[in-house]
């Protein structure tokens, strides 16, 4: 399993072409992203299929991927999130190359999770407001987002 998820992180996450590297840093961005999105939907010990499902229909939105491609995106941001120690570098490069603007969608993307089975858990709202923090998104920013997510004005 380890040498198909390697695979697959060269082939589609980590493929820089010698004289184009800004696809390997998007290609990353999209990990990035999604090992966040992921990371939400595990704060309340429970990942429920729509809550998956809902992360790659975000995948796929944000980034222009097909079905297939947000799933495969997905079980690899599973397994770098079970390995990684530490959230800030996948924070720091979100902060490197995401616009303000994108920050504030990357807020409202994983209020989106948190909200998939209708319940705020309280572990799911920390981590919003620290993902928040860590991306300089203000408050005020932070809680439009969430109003945005739940539909209201």
């Amino acid at each position: 399993m380890l040498n198909s998820i390697q695979s697959f992180f060269q082939k589609h996450i980590l493929t820089v072409h010698d004289d184009d590297t800004a696809e390997g840093n998007e290609k990353s961005l999209h990990l990035a992203t999604a090992t966040l999105l992921f990371e939400m939907a595990t704060m309340d010990d429970v990942i429920e299929t729509r809550e998956r499902e809902a992360i790659q229909q975000l995948l796929a939105d944000k980034f222009s991927l097909d079905t297939d491609m947000a799933e495969e995106l997905l079980g690899l941001a599973a397994d770098t999130a079970r390995r990684a120690t530490s959230l800030q570098e996948f924070t720091r490069l979100l902060n490197e190359n995401f616009s303000q603007k994108e920050k504030q969608q990357m807020i409202k993307m994983l209020w989106e999770v948190a909200l998939t089975d209708g319940i705020i858990d309280k572990y799911e709202d920390l981590f919003v407001r620290q993902m928040a923090d860590l991306l300089y998104v203000s408050h005020s920013h932070l809680v439009r987002a969430k109003h945005q997510a739940m539909d209201l004005p």
